[in-house]
């Protein structure tokens, strides 16, 4: 990645970069540095303070508690002593050995999306302890092109490939004062200036994905298109575009209400939308449960899922979406049942063995018109369809017919569900429900029992 420095001046033009980014701020703002000793946070506090600042400038340095002690305490002395070289207020925040893996264990996340969401947590505290109108953050624009192709990889929406903004909307915002500058500008100032700076011996562990993309995929890219990072850049700003038209319409067009601990929307009106306008939706109203904006970690394979077959579904480690008596229902994980869950995205032959064990019954899905059913019961769904347990409150959405329950043996039942509602709930003795037949369905036959060869 090339440096964004001109040869005249190296020094003053990378502070005049950094200084630009604070030009919305009032004289005498408050502005809080997150510094943790390496070149880039080292960098920006150097820059914000060579010259007298009409800010008034404080510093916090997180010790997450994740690394060997000796270097981690290294890295907070470094700091402080430098804050004090410079007359900047610090603060040091130690979080308890053990406690970010803890957590990242206990919500399935990874290290690093522990360590962010208490490294953010304790920057809001300090900032409204200091007053402070912005957070400031040393992401480079390495960074920016690193979190670009993460996401790419991960199948992010276009929210996550938006392009990373020097200003955020929050109350307290967060400004990136590096962001138009690169890491080798970083480097090319600091070493002008002979200014020390602190290594995370971390940055080369193969384990994080983006030190993988950052010392294996970068390097390749560099070398093979030299250009990728134009194309990268644009690719953020289209989305960002994108993302926020997205987001506009969803909260306009889909309404959440709470109802109780949970959140609601008229379901027929929800899959009326299109298919990014309801996955947004989910995304809002997830947030919306969790009280702040991109506090939910979802799966989007999760979230599609539900969008087209409408299935129950656990769309993170915090949040589940059902449908029930007309409403599509946001509610805390843990309120609902978990379990089978299968969804059918083309014709083929099914079995339901995970569901129901050694008895189970087989579906054929998209039997031929001229098949009478006499081997088993018919009934209708549109793909994609979903199968899961049966939720309370399953029952045909357009009509259809009730086959009744014969009792303890269908006390474990399954739900086939589509885009239109429930489409049939199944029994291990076989179809205990059917919905009316609609254009676009296939038809479906139920069998029971086990079968030779199935698996």
């Amino acid at each position: 990645m090339n440096g964004g420095l001109s040869p005249e001046d190296p020094v003053s033009r990378f502070e005049t970069a950094v200084s630009a980014s604070l030009a919305g701020f009032p004289p005498g703002a408050a502005l809080l540095a997150a510094v943790s000793g390496g070149a880039d946070s080292t960098a920006m506090l150097c820059a914000l303070s060579a010259n007298p600042s009409p800010f008034r400038l404080f510093c916090v340095h997180v010790e997450h508690g994740i690394r060997p002690p000796q270097e981690s305490r290294g890295d907070a002395a470094a700091v402080a002593r430098f804050c004090g070289e410079l007359g900047v207020p610090c603060r040091v925040v130690t979080v308890p050995p053990g406690r970010i893996a803890g957590m990242a264990k206990k919500r399935g996340t990874g290290l690093e999306a522990a360590a962010r969401f208490y490294r953010r947590r304790i920057l809001a505290r300090e900032a409204r302890r200091t007053g402070a109108a912005a957070i400031l953050t040393a992401h480079t624009r390495n960074d920016l092109l690193e979190t670009v192709l993460m996401r790419f990889l991960r199948g992010s929406g276009p929210r996550g490939l938006a392009a990373m903004p020097v200003k955020t909307a929050d109350a307290v915002p967060f400004v990136r004062p590096l962001l138009s500058l690169t890491r080798s500008d970083v480097e090319a100032y600091l070493a002008l200036r002979n200014i020390p700076f602190r290594t995370d011996a971390t940055n080369s562990d193969g384990r994080f994905l983006r030190n993988r993309i950052r010392n294996s995929l970068v390097p390749l890219l560099d070398g093979l298109f030299p250009h990728w990072e134009k194309g990268a850049l644009a690719l953020g700003m289209t989305q960002s575009l994108a993302a926020s038209f997205i987001e506009g319409e969803a909260e306009r067009r889909i309404i959440w209400e709470r109802s109780g601990g949970t959140l609601r929307t008229a379901e027929l009106p929800f899959f009326a939308e299109h298919p990014i306008i309801r996955e947004e939706a989910l995304f809002q109203g997830a947030d919306t449960l969790a009280g702040r904006k991109n506090a939910f970690s979802a799966r989007r394979l999760c979230v599609r899922r539900f969008c087209a077959g409408g299935t129950a579904a656990d769309l993170g480690k915090n949040v589940r979406v059902r449908r029930e008596r007309g409403f599509v229902v946001l509610s805390p994980a843990g309120t609902g049942e978990r379990g089978f869950s299968l969804l059918i995205k083309e014709p083929g032959l099914y079995t339901l063995k995970k569901a129901f064990g050694t008895a189970f019954p087989v579906l054929e899905a998209g039997l031929p018109e001229g098949e009478t059913g006499e081997e088993g019961a018919v009934f209708f769904a549109r793909l994609p369809f979903a199968l899961r347990n049966a939720w309370p409150g399953d029952f045909p959405a357009r009509g259809g017919k009730s086959r009744g329950l014969a009792g303890a043996e269908n006390a474990r039942v399954v739900c086939a569900a589509d885009i239109l509602g429930t489409a049939a709930v199944i029994g291990r003795e076989g179809l205990l429900f059917a919905r009316d037949a609609e254009p676009g369905d296939i038809r479906v036959l139920v069998r029971t029992g086990v079968i030779n060869g199935s698996s």
